[in-house]
């Protein structure tokens, strides 16, 4: 999840933070760019590249929500991660496993 603030900006804090407690869900990365330690996206995409590739490689599905040049900028690492595993954005994006909704 990322966006500019945690204190204005974090929709779904508490249902993310409940289906942790109670293991739906089993990691939660954040990235916030305007904080003191920011960090964006595209960067915690690039550090958990080998985590994603095995993701996808068993499926998973990739959904982008946002500004569109942060998911041009996102879509250029994502490129990065699936290339290893012979698969390209446009490929995803024909089998519904990479939805972006960008403006």
């Amino acid at each position: 999840f990322g966006a500019r603030d945690p204190q204005s900006d974090f929709l779904y804090e508490a249902e993310l933070r409940k289906w942790l407690a109670d293991k739906r869900l089993t990691t939660l990365n954040t990235a916030f760019s305007r904080v003191t330690d920011r960090a964006f996206v595209q960067d915690r995409i690039a550090a958990d590249a080998e985590i994603l590739r095995s993701l996808i490689a068993h499926g998973a599905q990739i959904m982008v929500c946002g500004g569109r040049q942060m998911a041009l900028g996102l879509a250029k690492v994502l490129e990065e991660v699936v290339t290893p595993l012979g698969l390209t954005l446009v490929t995803l994006k024909a089998q519904g496993r990479y939805v972006e909704d960008v403006y």
